[in-house]
Parts: C-alpha cells; structure tokens; sequence
C-alpha cells in the first residue's frame, strides 16, 4: 500500500483469474487532484515521499493565485496546489457531456476555467461499459461517468 491509499485502490485493476492485480501509475494531475481532494474534505493529506507521515495543509488567498500549500513535518517536502477556481466534482450532466463530446470529437474542456481535461478510462470488455474519469489540469475539478459511450445523450 503507498502514502495515497484510496487512490492507490482507484489505480489497482481487480484482477479475476487469480493473478497478482496490476497497478497503473497515477499521473501527476490525478495525484494533485486527490491530495486536493482529501483536503477539502478534512481527511488526512499522505505525504507521498514519507511513509505514514501526513502533510499539514492551509488554503492561501491572494489577489491572483489562490493555492493550497501543503507541508510535510517529516521533510522538506512543499507541494503548493493551483485552486482558483476552486476544485469541485462536477454535476453528473456535465460529465455525460464530456462523454458525448468525446464522441463527436469535440475539445473537452473544464466549464468552469475552460483549461483542458485529463480523460482517464477503463473498459469491461465483457460487458462494453466504460469508467470514465475527467480531471481539470488546472484547477482539478473532477467527475466520474460509468456506461457505453452510445448511452451518453443529453437532451435527447
């Protein structure tokens, strides 16, 4: 298990015919966007160099870069996270449309600082559904959509 636990879960394809599960490397994006995550909800930050040490954490406010600034009291290790706009998971709605954008290839940007999206997916291939997740690289906004891309129909 690493210093990011739930994510490492995330990251960890189940495996059914008995073998050893393999785990996908987490980009850099998906691991801010966790640390972000376990901060704005009051759980403990790991500290990804330090085993079992969490990193202490404040929200800083300024005129033009708003930023969550973590330390690690166990190190030397500052990571300073870009929050303006503010990191949200986004409305199911908005997520089934990135999905249809995908489909029509379309440019799939945040709607809330139109930067671009980080698409991660992983596909049944028994069944054809498909986990998408959607993570902003600027203000790591997230949302999840599970299903076959042909069910994603907004306004239909």
């Amino acid at each position: 298990m690493t210093a990011y636990g739930a994510a490492w879960r995330f990251f960890t394809a189940s495996q059914d015919d008995g073998t050893i599960p393999r785990a996908k490397m987490a980009s850099e994006v998906e691991q801010l966007r966790e640390m972000a995550r376990a901060f704005w909800a009051g759980r403990p930050v790991p500290c990804p160099k330090h085993i079992g040490a969490n990193m202490a954490g404040s929200y800083v406010q300024t005129t033009f870069a708003d930023h969550v600034f973590l330390t690690c009291p166990a190190g030397k290790e500052i990571v300073t996270i870009p929050q303006r706009p503010k990191q949200i998971e986004f409305q199911a709605q908005q997520v089934e449309g990135f999905v249809e954008n995908i489909q029509r290839g379309d440019a799939i940007l945040c709607y809330r600082c139109q930067s671009d999206l980080e698409v991660n997916t992983r596909e049944n291939v028994e069944t054809g559904v498909n986990d998408y997740t959607f993570t902003c690289v600027r203000c790591l906004s997230y949302g999840t959509w599970t299903g076959k891309p042909e069910w994603a129909k907004i306004g239909k």
